[in-house]
C-alpha cells in the first residue's frame, strides 16, 4: 500500500511541476505570435525596416524560449523563417525588400499557429 501512495504522490508532484512549464511555453508562443504579427504589419507598410527587424528579433527570442520549454518542430521551422526574413530586411527600408521579409514572417506565423 505504501508503494502505491509513493507512486501516486510522485505523479501528482510531477504534474504540479510540469503544468507551469507548459503554461510558460504557451505564454512565450503567444508572445512570439503577437510580435510576428506586428512585424508583418511593419513589413507590409514599407519604409519601416528597423521596426520590422525589432519585432522579428522579439519574436525570435520568444519562440526560442518556447522551444526550450517545450520542443516542437513547428516552432523550430518558424525560428528559421523569422531569421531568413530578418536577414533579407536587415539594413534596408526598401518596400519591395520589406515585402519579401514580410512573406517570410507570414510563413513563420503559420508555423507558430500550427504549434499551438
Amino acid at each position: 500500500m505504501n508503494g502505491r501512495r509513493l507512486i501516486i504522490s510522485a505523479g501528482v508532484a510531477l504534474a504540479f511541476f510540469a503544468a507551469p512549464v507548459a503554461a510558460w511555453a504557451q505564454s512565450h508562443l503567444d508572445m512570439a505570435i503577437a510580435e510576428t504579427q506586428k512585424a508583418i504589419h511593419y513589413g507590409k507598410e514599407g519604409h519601416h525596416g528597423s521596426s520590422f527587424v525589432q519585432h522579428v528579433d522579439n519574436a525570435i527570442d520568444h519562440a526560442m524560449m518556447a522551444q526550450k520549454a517545450h520542443p516542437n518542430q513547428h516552432v523550430k521551422k518558424a525560428i528559421a523563417d523569422l531569421r531568413r526574413g530578418r536577414k533579407i530586411v536587415d539594413g534596408t527600408h526598401w518596400p519591395s525588400i520589406l515585402h519579401k521579409g514580410a512573406a517570410q514572417a507570414t510563413k513563420a506565423l503559420g508555423q507558430l499557429q500550427a504549434a499551438q
